[in-house]
């Protein structure tokens, strides 16, 4: 008797604690499919971000499972978890884009008054335009101005054409930049003849042009060169050329003198008169003797590491920016995917 008894109490004891675990669906106050709402919420696919929800009583066991089961009435929900760093990546590339296309702004206004103020783009000086260092201004201003304000609208706007107009601007800009440094380490005799055509033209239209006499002054003082070559290339020029009637003939600018300035201040535009017509000695102690494409490629050799570096942080900076827009737009892709 007592060996059927005991059996018959452990029987007791587990139909009482599996009560305890789980209420009864025959309740009352429990509808029948709230038992199996509550373990279909346990079901949920991680990997996907998905959730399961059934109110149908017959098929609750197969919403614990990987297969939600042939179910005749299911809702789909997508858990979606927004990305955190998307709000600060709008707002910090917009400022940053914002900055850039002011910087641009005032590169291309510089540029189209410099055009309007020397007539440029009229009468004989159009044919001088593609040597007018004011073109440069336009043309920089204007790429600037286009690819900054693609980023700064479409980030803050969330346009997803403006942002692939920006991703794109950036990666050929990057291209660009890439195959401006194998064109310049394979090319290098290429670009010296190159420039030293381009320095004679300059040098030709030295009085003609105040934008090129600028440059000129600037890079002759900086360096501490005279000429191309050498001082002798001022020859070019037709009112410094020995057969010049003026009063500059067979003479040279004043960035060309060792000692340009007059009392410390002012330049001194006679300090290289006759300098063309001296020999090498007598021209050493009033001119630099040297041109300044050597100059030039010595500058460069010298600072070969800090060119470099500039490289690859202007390089790592635009990556950046492209991992910034794909980041933005992904997240805007999923929004548009579930509204």
């Amino acid at each position: 008797m007592g060996g059927k008894i005991f059996p018959f109490l452990q029987k007791l004891c587990l139909f009482s604690r599996n009560s305890a675990a789980e209420p009864d669906e025959s309740r009352t106050l429990l509808p029948k499919n709230a038992v199996g709402q509550r373990k279909s919420e346990h079901a949920q696919d991680t990997r996907l971000g998905f959730q399961y929800y059934t109110n149908n009583t017959g098929d609750e066991e197969n919403v614990a499972t990987s297969d939600p089961g042939p179910q005749k009435e299911r809702l789909l929900l997508f858990t979606y978890r927004p990305d955190p760093f998307v709000p600060f990546i709008k707002y910090f590339m917009f400022c940053v884009n914002s900055a850039i296309f002011t910087l641009g702004l005032a590169i291309l206004s510089i540029g189209f008054w410099g055009l309007a103020a020397k007539q440029s783009l009229m009468g004989e000086q159009i044919g001088y335009l593609g040597t007018d260092p004011m073109l440069a201004f336009v043309l920089v201003g204007l790429l600037t101005c286009a690819l900054s304000f693609s980023g700064c609208v479409g980030f803050i706007r969330e346009n997803t054409c403006l942002l692939r107009t920006f991703l794109v601007g950036i990666m050929v800009l990057i291209v660009s930049q890439c195959l401006v440094a194998i064109v310049v380490l394979c090319f290098q005799q290429k670009i010296q003849d190159s420039l030293r055509s381009t320095m004679l033209v300059a040098m030709s239209r030295y009085q003609e042009d105040s934008d090129l006499k600028f440059i000129l002054d600037e890079v002759q003082l900086g360096m501490e060169c005279c000429g191309v070559q050498t001082y002798q290339d001022w020859d070019v020029n037709l009112y410094f050329n020995c057969s010049s009637p003026g009063v500059n003939a067979c003479g040279v600018p004043y960035s060309c003198c060792i000692d340009p300035l007059q009392n410390g201040t002012v330049p001194n535009s006679q300090c290289g008169f006759g300098a063309l017509g001296m020999g090498e000695i007598a021209a050493s102690g009033l001119v630099y003797l040297g041109g300044c494409i050597p100059q030039l490629v010595l500058w460069i050799h010298g600072r070969i590491w800090d060119i470099a570096a500039v490289y690859v942080l202007l390089t790592a900076i635009e990556l950046v920016f492209l991992v910034f827009a794909q980041r933005v737009m992904r997240e805007i892709e999923v929004i548009k995917s579930l509204y």
